[in-house]
């Protein structure tokens, strides 16, 4: 099982949850895109990770920084001695796919309203 974290650019965070893990044809319909590009980001809660993003988000209308991404981005490239053009920012909602780390009980699948993504109703540690 996988959790896809959506960091939106309005500050929102929604969470998907996938059986397998979810390939790019998957992440297309929930960062609302048709171009990935794959940029690396660091917080104390998830450390270094991939962040899914539109490429092409800052040739639409919503040109403004995903606040969350972009300080994530900014802090994996101090830790790895990197650097961006000055100025430069990530646009658009960004996905993080992260292998969950719990076993999953009886009949927690409902595939019939979810056809997607799964439903998680209980778990064990």
């Amino acid at each position: 099982m996988y959790n896809v974290i959506i960091w939106k650019d309005n500050d929102n965070e929604d969470m998907h949850v996938f059986e397998k893990k979810p390939t790019f044809k998957d992440l297309y319909p929930l960062l609302n895109c048709d171009t990935i590009e794959i940029q690396k980001g660091y917080t104390d809660e998830h450390k270094t990770f991939d962040m899914y993003c539109d490429e092409e988000s800052k040739l639409k209308n919503t040109t403004y920084p995903n606040k969350r991404a972009t300080k994530a981005w900014y802090a994996w490239q101090e830790r790895t001695n990197r650097q961006c053009l000055p100025g430069d920012y990530i646009s658009g909602s960004v996905a993080i796919v992260k292998k969950q780390k719990f076993k999953l009980k009886d009949n927690y699948i409902n595939l019939n309203e979810m056809p997607d993504y799964v439903t998680v109703k209980s778990w064990s540690v």
